[in-house]
C-alpha cells in the first residue's frame, strides 16, 4: 500500500506517549515553501515543457495565417454563391492547452474554424477549404476525419500539428457573431458545432474562475507532465484528457487562491487522493442532470452553462491506476519540511517492464503512412470497448498510451503494449480480436479502413522494461534507492494476480 494503516492500539492500561509536534515559525515555513516553488519551476524548465519565445512566436504566426485563410475561404464561398461577400466572414478560435498558455514544444494547436451559414461542413469545409490548405506550401500531412463524433481536419502548418474542427453559425458575419459569444446564438448551432465550441467555452470560464493565471499555468504544466510520465494522460484508453486536468487544477487554485505553486501541487494530490468519488468535481457547484457512459466512476463537470460532464472513458482498471498515482503523489509531496525534494521522483516514468509480467501486444498496420495515421486514430477511438471486454473476462488492464514501432514488420505500423493482471484465466486472442472488431467495423467508415489495414493481438512476456531509464545515470541510481511503492510497483487492488507463465493462451 502507498499509505500505511493506523498504528496498533496499545495494551489495556498503558498510557501512550504524547506525539512530538514540530512547529515551524511562519517565516521558516514561508522560506521552505518559496525554495520548493523555485526548484519546481526550474525542474519544469529543465524538463523542456515550457516553450521558448521562438516557439511561441511560431505558433502565433500559424494561428494568424489560419485566420487569413479562413477569412479568404468564407468570402470565396459567398462570391461563388452570389452572396454579399463583403460582409461574409469567418475566423479561427483556439482552445485547449494553447489557449490556456500551457502548451509544450511538441504540443498541437486546437483551433476551431468558424464559418458562416452558407458554408456547409461536407462540401465547403472538407472539399473547398481542404483544397485551399493543400495548395499552401506550409501545410503537410493533411487528412480528414469526417466520421468522428467531432468531424475535423488534421494537418501540420510549418511543422506545428493542428486539429481543425468546424463550427457553422446561423449568420453571415460569423467572425463578429462568435466574438460576441451570444448564448442565444450558440443555442441555434447543430450538435457537432456545439461540441466543438465546448472547449472554447470551458477555457473562457476557467480563465474567469482562476484567481491567479500564472500559478494555474505552472500547476497545469506540472499535472500534464506528471500524467504523461506516469502513463495516465490519454482519454481514449480511459485516463485523463487535458480538460480533466485543467478543471481539477482550477478547482485547487480557486479554493486556495494564496497558495504557492509548490503548495498547489501538494494540495492537488492531497485533495484528490482523498476525494469521495463518484462525487462530481465542479467549479460552480452545479451538476448536470444526467451522466453519459464513462463518467460514473470519476465525474468532472465542465464549467459552462448549462453544466455538462467532461467526456470520459474511465473504466474499473484505469480508475484504480489513477487512484494509485494520486496516492503516490500525495505520499511524495506531503512532507512540506523537505526542502531538498527531488522532483524527478514524482515525475519518474512509469516502470511498465518491472511492473507487469505479461502484456497484450497490439499491432496496427496499413499499406501507407497516411492510411496508418487514419487507422490508428480510428482504432484508438474504439479502445475503450477492448478494455471493457478484458474486464468482463476478469482481466485487469493497464493500457500504456505510448506508441512504438516494430521495425521487423515491412508495412508502416504502430505497436501498443498493455500490462495485464489476472489469475487462472485463459485469454483467447482470436476471440478477443473478433469481439473487438465488431466495434471497429460498426459503420461504413470502419469497414472501409479495415479493408486495407490490419490489427493483430497476442500475449507476450517482456523481461526487459519497456520504458527504462538511462543506464548508469544519476537519476536511475536515485530511483533504485526508492521504496518500490514510490515507483508504482504496488499491485493494483482489483482482485487480480500477475499471470503465470503457463497461463498464456494463443488464439
Amino acid at each position: 500500500m502507498y499509505l500505511p494503516g493506523p498504528p496498533p492500539l496499545p495494551p489495556p492500561g498503558t498510557i501512550p506517549p504524547r506525539p512530538i509536534i514540530i512547529r515551524l515559525d511562519p517565516a521558516t515555513a514561508q522560506r521552505m515553501d518559496m525554495l520548493r516553488s523555485v526548484s519546481l519551476i526550474k525542474f519544469l524548465r529543465d524538463a523542456r515543457v515550457v516553450p521558448s519565445e521562438e516557439e511561441e512566436q511560431r505558433r502565433e504566426r500559424v494561428v494568424s495565417e489560419l485566420e487569413k485563410i479562413v477569412m479568404d475561404w468564407a468570402k470565396r464561398v459567398a462570391f461563388d454563391q452570389g452572396e454579399q461577400h463583403w460582409i461574409t466572414t469567418g475566423t479561427v478560435l483556439t482552445f485547449g492547452s494553447y489557449a490556456l498558455g500551457v502548451y509544450g514544444p511538441e504540443s498541437d494547436i486546437d483551433a476551431v474554424c468558424v464559418g458562416p451559414c452558407i458554408a456547409s461542413l461536407q462540401h465547403h469545409f472538407f472539399v473547398v477549404l481542404r483544397q485551399m490548405l493543400e495548395a499552401r506550401p506550409e501545410v503537410s500531412d493533411l487528412h480528414s476525419i469526417e466520421s468522428a463524433r467531432v468531424p475535423l481536419m488534421r494537418f501540420k502548418f510549418n511543422g506545428v500539428p493542428v486539429d481543425f474542427p468546424y463550427v457553422q453559425l446561423p449568420v453571415i458575419n460569423a467572425a463578429e457573431a462568435i466574438h460576441a459569444f451570444d448564448p442565444r446564438l450558440l443555442e441555434k448551432v447543430d450538435g457537432a458545432s456545439w461540441r466543438c465550441l465546448s472547449g472554447v467555452r470551458v477555457n473562457r470560464e476557467i480563465m474567469q474562475f482562476v484567481p491567479n493565471m500564472k500559478k494555474f499555468q505552472v500547476l497545469l504544466r506540472c499535472l500534464k507532465l506528471w500524467a504523461r510520465r506516469r502513463g495516465i494522460h490519454c482519454h481514449l484508453v480511459g485516463f485523463f484528457a487535458g480538460i480533466h486536468l485543467a478543471v481539477l487544477g482550477a478547482y485547487v487554485c480557486c479554493r486556495h487562491p494564496n497558495a504557492s505553486v509548490n503548495a498547489l501541487l501538494s494540495l492537488f494530490f492531497e485533495i484528490f487522493s482523498h476525494w469521495p468519488w463518484p462525487l462530481p468535481v465542479s467549479l460552480h457547484d452545479q451538476t448536470p442532470l444526467w451522466s453519459p457512459d464513462g463518467c460514473s466512476l470519476m465525474p468532472i463537470v465542465m464549467p459552462c452553462f448549462p453544466p455538462e460532464f467532461c467526456a470520459s472513458s474511465v473504466t474499473k482498471s484505469t480508475f484504480k491506476k489513477i487512484e494509485d498515482e494520486l496516492r503516490r503523489g500525495f505520499a511524495l509531496t506531503k512532507d512540506i519540511r523537505n526542502i531538498d525534494i527531488d522532483w524527478s521522483w514524482i515525475f519518474a516514468p512509469y516502470p511498465y517492464g518491472a511492473r507487469y509480467e505479461h502484456f497484450l501486444h497490439i499491432v496496427l498496420s496499413a499499406p501507407t503512412t497516411e492510411e496508418l495515421r487514419d487507422w490508428v486514430g480510428w482504432v484508438k477511438s474504439r479502445f475503450r470497448n477492448l478494455i471493457l471486454k478484458l474486464e468482463s473476462l476478469n482481466v485487469g488492464c493497464d493500457p500504456d498510451p505510448s506508441e512504438q514501432v516494430d521495425h521487423t514488420i515491412a508495412e508502416p505500423n504502430v505497436v501498443f503494449l498493455w500490462g495485464l493482471m489476472y489469475r487462472n484465466t485463459q485469454i483467447c486472442t482470436s476471440s478477443l480480436k473478433k469481439d473487438f472488431m465488431k466495434s471497429v467495423i460498426n459503420n461504413i467508415y470502419g469497414k472501409e479502413k479495415c479493408a486495407h489495414s490490419d490489427i493483430t493481438m497476442s500475449i507476450v512476456s517482456t523481461p526487459q522494461p519497456l520504458k527504462s531509464l538511462p543506464d548508469q545515470s544519476v537519476h536511475s541510481q536515485k530511483l533504485l534507492n526508492l521504496p518500490s511503492l514510490m515507483l508504482g510497483f504496488r499491485q493494483m487492488n482489483l482482485g487480480y494476480q500477475p499471470m503465470k507463465q503457463d497461463c498464456n493462451a494463443v488464439g
